[in-house]
């Protein structure tokens, strides 16, 4: 058998030598950006999944976006921000609720006839390929941890004109009533 595929392949054709060549090439060509396609793919399903904040991250942004703009305030001076949330976010896993209804009917020896419909109903969680083989539950929506107080203390927050400034910039960013907001003046 040996002999044979070296004799076919000592007989080909200049033209024969040439199409294999370029078969070969193109299978080349089409082959190697497929792999660099997955694999860009994968690193950027991984870099999405893990530029999900935490919550101490959040906390902490919601902290400096405060005294930035504090800050900026005429009579507000130097600002330190301390805000204190809910221990948690909350994610909405995506469920599948397949419905099955079924429908029986009979009838009586008097004529009548008897319908009884069965309606049976299911929950399952959509779970998504995480590119290393494994699956984690679809996130259909998520929240942040709501914010529970504000602390805020300023240079001017001595002045009740002050004071009220701040509150109700604190009030229109973050959606917080006026009782959960503590302004103190800087020693």
């Amino acid at each position: 058998m040996k002999e044979r595929v070296f004799a076919a392949v000592r007989g080909m054709k200049r033209e024969q030598w040439l199409i294999c060549g370029l078969a070969g090439l193109l299978l080349l060509v089409i082959a190697a950006p497929v792999k660099q396609k997955e694999q860009k793919k994968t690193q950027e399903e991984v870099t999405v999944q893990s530029q999900e904040p935490t919550d101490d991250q959040i906390r902490q942004s919601y902290e400096k976006q405060l005294e930035s703009v504090l800050s900026q305030v005429e009579g507000v001076g130097t600002v330190q921000v301390a805000v204190a949330m809910e221990s948690t976010g909350k994610k909405q896993v995506e469920k599948d609720s397949p419905e099955d209804t079924s429908t029986s009917s009979e009838k009586g020896d008097s004529g009548t006839e008897r319908t009884s419909q069965a309606v049976t109903t299911g929950e399952t969680t959509v779970y998504e390929d995480t590119g290393d083989g494994g699956q984690t539950p679809y996130i259909s929506s998520s929240t942040y941890p709501e914010i529970r107080g504000v602390i805020v203390v300023a240079q001017g927050g001595g002045n009740p004109v002050i004071v009220q400034q701040i509150q109700e910039a604190v009030m229109a960013l973050f959606h917080v009533e006026a009782h959960e907001i503590k302004v103190l003046k800087m020693k």
